[in-house]
């Protein structure tokens, strides 16, 4: 028996729960960066809103990877929006199988294990290399001592 809840199925949850995690993760790594590296609030305002921005636009359903220009494409690689929403709309074209490989095609999407897994890189490794530049950024830039 499958149980869901509100006819979401368990399975489908887990995986949103996990991407959104992880998403919540290296934003809050992005924002302690910028942060770090802002002089005030109004300069920390000024650098997240574009990023952000950016990052949601180019979240692979908004701005499709089948439909951006060919200038744009590098922003999907770096986008941590455009990986947890790929993995998740991968997950739920597996229980439609005839819609969901036409949806998965319409949007640029890969079905291959390999483009979670890059994903997941991706995004730890942002949050690796945010949490380092915030700690940078707190020392050298806004000189906090111990």
């Amino acid at each position: 028996k499958n149980s869901s809840i509100a006819q979401f199925d368990w399975a489908l949850f887990r995986v949103v729960l996990d991407w959104a995690m992880l998403l919540f993760f290296v934003y809050d790594a992005l924002f302690a960066f910028i942060g770090a590296v802002a002089a005030d609030t109004k300069q920390a305002q000024a650098i997240a809103s574009p990023l952000v921005g950016i990052f949601m636009m180019f979240n692979g359903f908004v701005v499709s990877k089948a439909d951006a220009p060919a200038a744009l494409s590098w922003i999907f690689d770096i986008s941590p929006n455009c990986y947890a929403m790929e993995a998740i709309v991968v997950k739920m074209a597996e229980k439609f199988p005839d819609q969901g490989d036409l949806m998965l095609t319409k949007l640029g999407y890969d079905k291959s294990p390999n483009t979670a897994e890059k994903g997941l890189a991706v995004m730890v490794v942002m949050i690796v290399v945010l949490r380092v530049g915030q700690q940078l950024g707190l020392r050298y830039l806004n000189h906090i001592k111990r």
